[in-house]
């Protein structure tokens, strides 16, 4: 069986851990939890944005279901908005479901959607989306809001809370490429991420996507270069939720090149080419009793 664990970025782990040691936080996530925010991106979702499934686009809903059976996971119920921006995200901690935008369809390939869609499955298998939709909540809900609902928290408690969060974020995107590598490939992943950085196909039919990936290697050396270069490097961060495309290209570049990409990459196959559930087509294990993803009785 895949083991999560194996994707996660060491970033991603320290970040939560750091997260996770702040005070104000499991006091933060009731009050969030309390005042009704999921519901309200839910209904959101459901009274916007359309629901793919075997009746409605079923030939994007048949690319999920393929994606969820290679990673031995539940289907996420699956929408489409309509923005001509190409992005994709997940939300929902007791119902969790994928959004893909209009303009990611369209100029995606199929197999680029495939890396889309299995980054975020990665989300929810690397248990991201709870602390996603509390950065969500925080950033969307503004100021003032957010004074009303977390009184008993204060402003001084929140500025750590906050950069904390964008930090984790960050850093879990890592995590989630990791899963679209060993779904689809690197080098697709590669391109995704440069299609999502806006770069026209003009100049991606012919960019050398290596080269590119250098560049985020090249703004990683400022990780442990001068103390001038450190504190740029960190302002520039400071408030983004993902990292770089060329960082995150050097990310999936350098970790892909490695033994332990190989070997989930193999596992991935053998779990692909082997025995499927009757009733929801996961793999499954010949010793099982019951099929894991869905819970049909096998024997």
């Amino acid at each position: 069986m895949i083991n999560i664990q194996d994707f996660i970025h060491p970033d991603d782990a320290s970040a939560l851990n750091n997260l996770k040691s702040i005070p104000a936080l499991p006091t933060l996530l009731e009050k969030v939890m309390q005042y009704g925010y999921e519901e309200m991106d839910w209904s959101r979702n459901i009274s916007s944005n359309v629901r793919i499934n075997e009746r409605q686009m079923p030939e994007i809903y048949c690319r999920l279901i393929a994606v969820c059976r290679k990673l031995q996971m539940p289907i996420p119920e699956l929408y489409l908005q309509m923005s001509p921006i190409p992005n994709a995200w997940t939300s929902g901690n007791t119902r969790t479901y994928i959004v893909v935008t209009l303009g990611l369809i369209r100029r995606f390939q199929e197999e680029e959607l495939d890396a889309v869609l299995a980054h975020e499955c990665g989300h929810i298998l690397c248990h991201h989306v709870l602390y996603s939709m509390l950065a969500n909540a925080i950033f969307d809900l503004g100021d003032s809001l957010m004074d009303s609902i977390l009184g008993s928290i204060g402003n001084a408690a929140m500025i750590p809370i906050k950069q904390a969060l964008l930090g984790w974020s960050r850093a879990s995107e890592l995590s989630a490429d990791r899963v679209a590598c060993v779904v689809s490939s690197p080098e697709t992943m590669i391109r995704v991420l440069a299609k999502l950085d806006g770069i026209p196909p003009i100049i991606l039919k012919n960019m050398n996507l290596d080269e590119w990936a250098t560049q985020g290697a090249d703004y990683e050396k400022m990780k442990h270069g001068s103390g001038v270069s450190k504190v740029v490097r960190y302002i520039s961060n400071t408030d983004l939720t993902h990292p770089y495309g060329p960082v995150r290209a050097y990310e999936v570049r350098r970790w892909s090149g490695g033994a332990h990409y190989l070997k989930l990459q193999s596992q991935m196959q053998q779990l692909t080419d082997g025995k499927t559930c009757p009733m929801c087509g996961a793999a499954i294990s010949e010793d099982w009793a019951f099929c894991r993803s869905c819970g049909a009785k096998l024997k």
